[in-house]
């Protein structure tokens, strides 16, 4: 059967290219005016306070989007298989590997977390920004919510290929 996505197409936009894009444009803007005299620099602030703010900024956000996106992971299904990658690995694994699921509704968008029994090549749990296949493959496949009390764990290396 074919592998349907349920976690967000987003999933990569947020958790590779945004980043990149903030390291590169606001890293060096930041590199750029700590190394910068300032001195001409006539406002509430001193030139030491605007670098401070600029650097803290910088890595404030750089913070928020790694809690916030930097574990999310892709997630595909099919009748018998739950796909998770990282986007550099991916691995397979059985539902009854799976204890349960969890759905934490956040402000934007709604994160799935899926418990395992014993850990895996990703940790104990993993996440992904839900996406509105996730809903439809449920009620498509009632199976899969029967399959998740099974007691064994099934993992497996599918591909090792850096771009994915």
């Amino acid at each position: 059967m074919k592998i349907q996505t349920v976690s967000s197409r987003w999933t990569f936009l947020f958790k590779m290219a945004l980043p990149l894009l903030w390291l590169i444009i606001m890293g060096g803007l930041s590199i750029l005016i700590a190394f910068s005299p300032l001195d001409s620099l006539k406002g509430p602030v001193s030139p030491m306070t605007a670098k401070l703010l600029v650097i803290s900024l910088f890595f404030s956000i750089l913070a928020m989007l790694y809690i916030f996106y930097g574990r999310a992971k892709w997630v595909g299904m099919t009748d018998s298989y739950l796909y998770v990658s990282n986007f550099f690995k991916s691995y397979k694994y059985t539902y009854d590997s799976v204890e349960r699921f969890e759905e934490v509704y956040m402000v934007f968008f709604t994160k799935v977390v899926i418990h395992f029994h014993q850990p895996t090549k990703f940790g104990k749990s993993i996440y992904f920004v839900k996406s509105l296949y996730w809903k439809y493959f449920l009620e498509k496949h009632p199976m899969v919510l029967d399959a998740m009390s099974g007691k064994r764990t099934g993992d497996e290396v599918i591909t090792e290929s850096e771009n994915m």
